[in-house]
């Protein structure tokens, strides 16, 4: 079992990006790899030791086809695992997913129809996170809301009916805005809004508008965005209010009956989800099959949001790894309703990773058709980012 970092931080358009992959090796030679679900964001490197750890005390010596029976053992005599959390289940996401890969091989067939089969193909795809602009060379951190229309008609020319924006976390300074709680003022009410209409002047009116809010407003903060944008036609809300209390989401949604909420990445197992799926406060819900529990549970959670007529976007922002476990999962699930292409998958230091070049044509994209997850590492790219190598057992 082979641990892989690559410290991309700083790399042209990418901003603190540290994908962590694990790969798997069978006795028989065949070969699986997974990924954590912690490659933006801080904390990526944590999950190199809980992998170390893992893989010692129960991936080395098991039966690599058993991912079902490895699962439920690593969350139950783990300890950690069943208090959940993005580093024990992150890890035992990517260690799920390597097994995922090695069954499709071993089987000769692609992971979607392990699953059960392409419920839907292809898949209706958006552009995520127009904020840092839609460009295949660089990242921005928009201000002006002429910039905000501009990246909107960028991705509408690329074949996009549906975009998702952010307009609340880049300052009028330009700089990342952590300080978003409470009450917003009228002047920033009145950025935020000119953002979003700017973005609806262009991309017209019968493209998709997603407002992301990154969990960053309080609740009340989040009602008065809400509130002041609603002229503007949102598709979705996304993770309007933070993961700590559950009540909130819940409050926020029967505060506004009429707007439609999405959420989720920052839920780990079916336990996590089903505060939201029962109470009905999440119309789409977006787990990260690299932080959920991997294709194992991320199946189960995705059949629990189909219980209560919630459907699901798997959240996306990883290397092509990620793209392509998604792209898996959400092709054979009944209830999938659109994936989510990140700006950072554009990005050419993220594409090169990897075999296949995984980008949607005309806004649509499918999984890949070859056994498994039907993609691979490129060592001679990981070498050229100075990825450090760990190996266990």
């Amino acid at each position: 079992m082979e641990i892989i970092h690559v410290p991309m931080s700083g790399a042209a358009g990418i901003a603190r990006w540290n994908p962590i992959f694990v790969r798997i090796t069978t006795e028989d030679g065949l070969t699986g790899i997974g990924e954590v679900g912690l490659a933006y964001g801080v904390g990526a490197a944590s999950a190199i030791g809980m992998l170390e750890a893992l893989g010692e005390a129960f991936v080395i010596g098991a039966d690599a086809m058993a991912h079902e029976a490895l699962w439920e053992r690593i969350y139950r005599r783990s300890f950690w695992a069943e208090g959940g959390g993005p580093v024990v289940i992150g890890a035992m996401s990517a260690i799920d997913t390597a097994l995922w890969d090695i069954k499709g091989k071993a089987l000769g067939l692609p992971v979607w129809r392990l699953l059960g089969g392409a419920a839907a193909r292809p898949l209706r795809c958006y552009a995520s996170q127009i904020q840092f602009d839609w460009s295949e060379t660089d990242r921005k951190d928009l201000t002006d809301p002429a910039a905000y229309r501009d990246a909107g008609v960028k991705a509408v020319a690329d074949g996009y009916d549906c975009v998702k924006v952010d307009p609340v976390m880049i300052g009028k300074d330009g700089k990342i805005d952590d300080h978003v709680r409470g009450m917003f003022t009228a002047a920033e009410l009145d950025l935020y809004v000119r953002r979003m209409e700017a973005v609806r002047d262009g991309v017209g009116p019968s493209t998709g508008i997603i407002l992301e809010l990154h969990s960053l407003p309080s609740l009340t903060g989040a009602r008065q965005l809400i509130e002041a944008c609603r002229h503007v036609g949102l598709y979705l809300v996304e993770e309007p209010v933070h993961y700590a209390n559950p009540n909130a989401q819940i409050r926020l949604s029967e505060s506004f009956p009429e707007t439609r909420f999405a959420a989720g990445e920052r839920l780990y197992t079916r336990w996590g989800a089903e505060p939201y799926l029962s109470s009905n406060a999440i119309d789409m819900l977006q787990p990260d099959f690299g932080l959920v529990g991997g294709i194992t549970e991320g199946k189960k959670v995705c059949d629990l949001a189909h219980l209560y007529d919630i459907t699901v976007q798997g959240h996306v922002c990883g290397s092509p790894v990620a793209t392509a476990v998604a792209l898996h999962v959400e092709t054979a699930i009944p209830n999938f309703e659109i994936h989510e292409h990140h700006v950072y998958a554009r990005q050419p230091a993220n594409r090169e990773l990897c075999t296949i070049d995984l980008q949607p044509k005309d806004g649509v994209m499918s999984a890949p058709d070859a056994p498994g997850l039907g993609i691979d590492l490129v060592d001679a790219a990981l070498d050229a980012a100075k990825a450090r190598r760990f190996t266990v057992g």
